[in-house]
């Protein structure tokens, strides 16, 4: 099975090897370098919390743990669309991995 053939449900994010991690918690964020690419990314929390759910989930089970968490703030639709886009960025950025 190709990568094109997988659905997005069935993707699983991981975090990458290696990362160095510093909780920067009064300015509620997480710094994260990424040696393989050497730099230094900010996550805001919500990042850090999609960051953290990310243990070989599928990426439909982090989207809707995230929806729910945020429920009440911001529309479910609305917050599956932002975790899909950030788990998304966040594997761009080299942080996390797919399988």
């Amino acid at each position: 099975m190709s990568e094109s053939d997988v659905r997005p449900s069935q993707v699983r994010y991981s975090k990458a090897p290696d990362l160095r991690l510093r909780p920067v918690e009064a300015a509620g964020c997480l710094m994260v370098f990424t040696p393989e690419r050497p730099k230094v990314h900010w996550l805001n929390l919500a990042g850090w919390y999609l960051f953290e759910l990310s243990d070989g989930s599928s990426g439909e089970r982090i989207a809707a743990e995230y929806a729910e968490a945020v429920a009440g703030q911001v529309p479910r639709e609305t917050a599956l669309d932002q975790a899909r886009d950030c788990l998304a960025d966040l594997v761009a950025r080299g942080i996390l991995t797919t399988a």
